[in-house]
């Protein structure tokens, strides 16, 4: 009997996946974000830069950013500003997740200035 995934997408179900979930203190900061690559690397046995091919089905996925000030401690404090509100907080809180944000990308991506604009404008949404 097929599944409901394999009639979405004949030969899902029989696929086994390998998921990880990367979130708080594991993605603090660009260094910890970069240690998620190099699990994500080994995992598709990437060397030198070359996909070698697997059979492995890989899904990472990744949640908001730990370290301190926590990005999720800020997004329930901008949430609790607007439900009384008060946009100069919401701003506020919303600025320090922007510039959390920013920071790293100008760290992972230090000579590439349109890479850390591109990436800044899909998370100012």
């Amino acid at each position: 009997m097929a599944s409901f995934y394999d009639e979405l997408t004949p030969g899902f179900a029989s696929k086994c996946w390998q998921v990880h979930k990367f979130g708080g203190t594991s993605v603090a900061d660009a260094n910890c974000f970069l240690q998620v690559a190099h699990i994500v690397e080994d995992q598709l046995d990437i060397s030198k830069d070359v996909l070698v091919p697997n059979s492995k089905n890989l899904a990472v996925v990744v949640s908001a950013m730990g370290g301190k000030p926590k990005v999720t401690d800020l997004l329930l404090e901008a949430v609790r500003h607007a439900s009384v509100r008060e946009q100069n907080k919401v701003d506020e809180q919303l600025g320090i997740v922007l510039e959390k944000h920013n920071q790293c990308l100008r760290i992972l991506f230090r000579q590439d200035y349109a890479e850390q604009n591109r990436l800044m404008k899909i998370i100012e949404g």
